[in-house]
């Protein structure tokens, strides 16, 4: 029996994925404390209270990296059978608990275990979460849908590092980790449980609200049908993970996340030290954080809507060349202007990717078994972001500067950028 939010969610007189997507915008914002970005704002008092070198830090934050991409693996199929709703407040809870955690640690082994639930709940499970709800909503629309939703990302990415920064120096870095885990049961948590709902057909709605709502009369009659038989009127072919992983769009579309997500930590995470090294002024870091941020919301603004109207795989090409390209730039110049040349470059070419790659998941592979096959990649992202730092640290110590290891990483880039632009949707099953 449906229950009463259900009842009345029925009869709103619009479609509920236009309320679905700010929810969506703020788990995104909720993943937070799982990010780099923010934990970089945590580094100093982590070396000073907890009297850590930076190696045995980055070894923390590697190892709680690469174990949370295990229990990764678990989440979409997880979502796929119980539900979104369930398995995010499940994870929204959790990752407070994980933050009230991190708040008592003192030593390194506590703050492996801190790591590895940050990065695990936040980084990993509540962004898959947060980027499948949209595609359960959306479908011809979702480019534009996921143009509005970078918003929330980019706005973290920019703004998040010098507020929890602030906070840190005006409570000290546990109390701001305890009050991390107060905003999320007393904002995320409450908005989830009463509003968000997982998929149209649930209230008599089509995907992209095509067709309008659907009557009373209408939604009485098709309320016998059973769950395939709808799934079958409003979703096109979908393929199973095994399937998705007969293609080579797969591929090239997971190791381009896989790549660039091992760039992007390593390079982020040692931002302060790279600038320090290269002898540039005390604020270069914190304003090309906010060159990262704004180009990234601009890209992912104008990716998503352009993702409706033109060929993914040039748009996906155009994303890792930008990526590959800032790279060489910030190995090759180690100016200033170096320096914000890279952040324009690979802020805008994360954003490219971020909008893009989510619509491409779901024009390619379509809905049904969506958790499966995105889990599966995000679990190989989650880990190439824990090898990141490992690297550039690794290298460092041998050769006494990061060039080399971001030379590596625009190497690892660069051929995937070429191959993006020749992908295309695989066949349907049938015509296979």
């Amino acid at each position: 029996m449906n229950s009463l939010s259900d009842r009345l969610a029925r009869r709103l007189p619009f479609f509920y994925g236009y309320l679905m997507l700010p929810i969506a915008m703020l788990m995104q914002l909720g993943t937070s404390p799982g990010q780099t970005f923010a934990v970089s704002a945590f580094t100093p008092s982590l070396l000073e209270s907890l009297s850590l070198t930076q190696s045995r830090l980055g070894l923390a934050y590697m190892l709680g990296t690469l174990f949370a991409a295990v229990p990764l693996t678990f989440v979409g199929p997880a979502a796929d059978r119980h539900g979104l709703k369930r398995v995010a407040s499940i994870v929204i809870v959790a990752l407070a608990l994980a933050c009230l955690f991190a708040s008592s640690v003192n030593g390194f082994y506590g703050l492996l275990a801190a790591f590895f639930l940050l990065r695990f709940l936040g980084q990993g499970s509540l962004t898959l979460l947060s980027g499948n709800t949209t595609a359960m909503w959306f479908r011809n629309r979702i480019g534009r849908v996921s143009a509005v939703l970078s918003i929330g990302s980019a706005i973290a990415f920019a703004w998040v590092p010098d507020l929890l920064a602030s906070t840190i120096e005006s409570i000290g870095w546990r109390s701001t980790y305890q009050t991390l885990a107060a905003i999320l049961v007393l904002t995320l948590l409450p908005l989830v449980l009463l509003l968000y709902r997982n998929r149209p057909e649930d209230l008599g709605q089509f995907v992209d609200g095509h067709a309008g709502r659907l009557s009373l009369g209408h939604a009485t009659e098709t309320s016998d049908a059973s769950e395939s038989e709808l799934q079958i009127e409003v979703d096109p072919e979908s393929l199973t993970l095994s399937q998705a992983a007969r293609t080579g769009s797969y591929y090239i579309l997971g190791l381009s996340n896989v790549i660039w997500a091992m760039a992007g930590t390593g390079v982020l995470f040692y931002l302060f030290t790279l600038c320090e090294q290269r002898e540039m002024p005390s604020d270069t870091a914190s304003g090309l954080f906010k060159i990262l941020g704004m180009t990234m919301l601009a890209m992912q603004l104008g990716g998503g809507v352009l993702a409706d109207f033109v060929r993914l795989n040039r748009l996906l090409g155009l994303g890792t060349a930008m990526v590959a390209g800032s790279l060489i730039w910030l190995s090759l110049d180690p100016s200033v202007r170096g320096a914000q040349v890279f952040a324009g470059l690979f802020g805008g070419g994360q954003g490219m990717l971020i909008s893009v790659s989510g619509v491409a998941w779901v024009h390619f592979y379509g809905r049904q078994h969506l958790g499966s096959i995105r889990g599966a990649v995000w679990c190989g992202t989650v880990a190439g972001s824990g090898c990141g730092p490992l690297i550039m640290g690794w290298v460092n110590d041998a050769t006494g500067s990061y060039d080399q290891a971001i030379l590596c990483f625009a190497a690892a880039m660069t051929p995937l950028a070429i191959a993006a632009w020749f992908i295309r949707p695989p066949q349907p099953v049938t015509a296979r």
